[in-house]
């Protein structure tokens, strides 16, 4: 690959390209021999040695072959974070399978879709989770399910009562494997199954589902392991790092930037299953964790918090957020209170397993940007009629990626694999713009765009614009109809607590009006107590556009 503009701007000490020699379990149990006796995870007060994990998960891996599994077949993880999960996750990795990580919040019916969909054939579910398994029975055949507890492994920590499901007893159910046992009775298997990096697929990731219905990315071993290794090079992780694993690990952020890098550099991943500000900080103290990947939406909360100047956050060094924007007073707030620490932002995809994206260099931050191609990434903005013509430096066009750690396809889908992999390009459906040094900016989703009067609109820009606004806690823009401009921009507002009663939509309008441009100014506004979000805390503003139609139909 030729030098990028961005090289210009490229953080010292980390390589430009890279080619991973090994599959990702394979470069874990190299970090396992390395740090035997180190501790891998911590879990409400349960430190798991390397040697330890290692072990597990050779025990689980020759567990599902036992158990019939073929290189190639699907196993399915319904968990929260927890160390099964990783056990299964490098388990099923190891024995050849592929991973299929379900949303904790899916109910039986999307369970049933996804789980359809991709033709998975053994389930593990924590035991609280079962009973949205049990309504899908019926309509799918699963031939092994596998149920886990918290109460597996010994806990003590009383942060334990922070979070409901975990004051549960442990559950068992007819039918059933229970995934101690399986362990216990399994022969270990040390060694992949995995004999082609590039064309073994390790995952099935399933998209956010806001464009339709969810697709599974086909992820290669090849591209996975890229990822991860490329994550620990960048954030230059090591050994002696303590990690916060809040990301959810089905979801990209948390599988390759908090559990995956994490383990395969030797530091120590301390989980939570669940977010809450006080969870939160304290960990955040007590652990002294000095890595925390995050998203704007948990940032938003934390500060949000009255009693976080009570906590010592100060051993943090690396704050990186994704999945929204960031406000410039909530970045500002950041940075005051953790003065010492690295900030960035960065932007990624399902498709791209998260890192395959763009990425903050922290010697060269750029305030408003998602930073620079990332690791062996390519990234051109296109226009947006033909997707093939590259734009000019700081003209909106949509974002096309080329990297080795991005899906080789959908599942079951080659009309979307044909549509969305062009010549090697990956088109994300984004929109964005990059300045003459490689920076990049997101502006939002194609199908987001809003059209006034012939204006194009973004409903990131007009948010982040209202976000200046001291009353505002949370705001998202959509599109709705207006007989005479087409379109126009409708914000859903939380108000902060001291202001709800106070403020009313006549006053956001006025204040619009002296801070916003007359085409991308919101005409409407209605305050809600909180907004929809998915299981990462990103903002569904496709729910709140169903809703209109909804209302526009009744």
């Amino acid at each position: 690959m030729d030098n990028k503009k961005w090289h210009k701007v490229w953080e010292p000490g980390v390589p430009k390209y890279l080619e991973p020699q090994k599959s990702l379990p394979d470069y874990f149990k190299d970090q396992a021999i390395r740090s035997a006796n180190n501790v891998a995870l911590h879990f409400f007060g349960l430190d798991i040695t390397y040697e330890f994990l290692d072990k597990q998960i050779d025990k689980f891996a020759g567990g599902l072959v036992d158990l019939g599994v073929n290189k190639g077949d699907r196993i399915a993880l319904f968990m929260p974070n927890c160390p099964q999960f990783i056990i299964c996750y490098f388990g099923a990795l190891r024995a050849g399978a592929i991973v299929v990580s379900l949303n904790t919040m899916f109910r039986h019916a999307e369970l049933e879709y996804e789980l359809t969909n991709s033709g998975a054939e053994i389930l593990v579910s924590m035991d609280y989770l079962f009973p949205e398994v049990q309504k899908t029975r019926n309509n799918i055949e699963l031939k092994h399910i596998i149920i886990t507890s918290f109460k597996d492994y010994p806990l003590s920590d009383k942060a334990l009562n922070l979070i409901d499901e975990m004051q549960q007893p442990k559950m068992t159910f007819p039918g059933t494997i229970e995934f101690m046992e399986l362990l216990d009775s399994s022969q270990a298997i040390s060694t992949s199954r995995i004999s082609d990096l590039k064309n073994d697929i390790a995952l099935l990731q399933f998209t956010g589902g806001t464009t339709g219905l969810p697709k599974g990315a086909i992820i290669s071993h090849y591209a996975l392991a890229h990822n991860i290794i490329a994550t620990g090079l960048f954030y230059k992780y090591t050994s002696s790092d303590v990690h916060l694993g809040i990301m959810p690990f089905f979801h990209v952020q948390g599988m390759v930037q908090s559990m995956g890098a994490s383990i395969t550099t030797g530091g120590k991943l301390v989980i939570l299953p669940r977010f809450s500000p006080e969870l939160l900080a304290r960990t955040i103290s007590k652990h002294k964790c000095t890595i925390w990947q995050t998203n704007t939406t948990m940032i938003m909360a934390m500060l949000q918090w009255p009693d976080l100047e009570n906590y010592d956050l100060s051993s943090l060094r690396v704050v990186w957020y994704g999945g929204a924007l960031m406000p410039g007073e909530i970045a500002e707030r950041l940075h005051n209170i953790l003065p010492n620490a690295i900030f960035g932002e960065g932007y990624g995809l399902s498709e791209t397993i998260s890192a395959g994206g763009a990425i903050t260099p922290p010697s060269h931050p750029k305030p408003g940007t998602v930073g620079i191609p990332n690791i062996s990434v390519d990234i051109k903005i296109v226009d947006l009629e033909t997707g093939s013509k590259e734009v000019n430096p700081d003209e909106e066009g949509e974002i096309i990626i080329k990297t080795p750690g991005m899906l080789s396809g959908y599942w079951n889908s080659p009309e979307d694999t044909k549509s969305t992999l062009r010549d090697g390009w990956f088109h994300t459906g984004d929109i964005g713009k990059m300045d003459n040094q490689g920076y990049l900016t997101f502006t939002g989703r194609k199908k987001e765009l809003i059209k006034c009067s012939g204006f194009s609109v973004f409903p990131s820009e007009v948010e982040d614009l209202l976000y200046k606004n001291p009353v505002i806690a949370e705001v998202a823009v959509i599109g709705v109809y207006d007989a005479y401009r087409g379109e126009t921009p409708k914000a859903f507002i939380v108000l902060k607590p001291e202001y709800n009663g106070k403020v009313t939509e006549e006053d956001i309008i006025v204040w619009s009006k002296e801070h916003i441009a007359a085409y991308k100014r919101p005409r409407v506004i209605e305050f809600r107590e909180k907004l929809p979000k998915n299981s990462v805390g990103k903002v569904l503003r496709i729910v709140l556009a169903d809703e209109e139609k909804q209302r526009s139909y009744n």
